[in-house]
């Protein structure tokens, strides 16, 4: 059994420490961004497993376990449910982050608020949320934005939407994951659109970024070869400070 009070696993992260005294040490928070199908969670927990063998105290954080229950009306019913799924992901990716670098963990986060941008966008594009709603998005995503620390490294996954749709096909063939889309074609439009909003997304954040280091794209890399970038980053990123 896994004790609580060090939380290494890529698990549930809604434990909370609140009565932790608060560490002295700044811990690192990492992101693993990209689109659906890219290979995030296994980078998550190779880095998670670096980072802890470094630094101690590390917790993973697997974007399913940010699932809400009613996620499938996200897909099935956007209309209805879009606006209010796309707030309730990023105000949990927000809470969980600030609550784990509050208490001295490290964090390495499968999908950050930086990107949470990219889905509101596309669902305003679908015209699955109105330009109200999406104004009304944008305010409350620049009030978090000021009140949660950027992260030290974001590794960008830039993997096709042909590739990323593939994956997900052999995914759900095998039962890895759940069949989320009322169909093919919606799966190929959503991921397609996806990634053209992650591409506008990854040129916003290289010009408001003052460290190049900091903004890790890996294009089209094979999850082995992702893995040994992303640790030398992470490595360079640690002998930095």
């Amino acid at each position: 059994m896994i004790n609580r009070d060090e939380r290494t696993d890529v698990t549930d992260p809604w434990f909370c420490e609140w009565d932790r005294p608060k560490e002295s040490a700044r811990p690192l928070y990492i992101c693993v961004s990209g689109n659906t199908g890219t290979g995030k969670t296994t980078l998550v927990r190779a880095l998670s497993a670096a980072l802890r063998s470094s630094r101690g105290r590390t917790l993973g954080i697997d974007e399913s376990s940010l699932h809400h229950p009613f996620l499938p009306w996200l897909f099935h019913a956007p209309l209805d449910f879009g606006y209010e799924m796309q707030i309730n992901f990023m105000l949990q990716r927000c809470l969980v982050a600030k609550n784990w670098l509050h208490v001295g963990v490290n964090v390495v986060m499968e999908r950050s608020h930086l990107e949470d941008v990219v889905f509101a966008r596309h669902l305003l594009a679908e015209g699955m949320i109105s330009g109200s709603e999406f104004d009304a998005y944008m305010v409350t995503w620049h009030s978090l934005d000021k009140r949660l620390r950027r992260p030290d490294l974001v590794v960008f996954l830039d993997v096709p939407p042909e590739v990323s749709v593939a994956r997900l096909d052999s995914d759900e063939d095998t039962g890895r994951r759940p069949r989320e889309f009322p169909d093919q074609a919606a799966k190929v439009r959503w991921v397609t659109s996806w990634y053209r909003f992650y591409c506008e997304r990854l040129e916003e954040l290289q010009r408001e970024s003052n460290d190049a280091s900091r903004l890790l794209v890996l294009k089209s890399a094979t999850p082995e070869a992702a893995v040994s970038a992303a640790i030398s980053a992470l490595n360079e990123l640690q002998l930095a400070r």
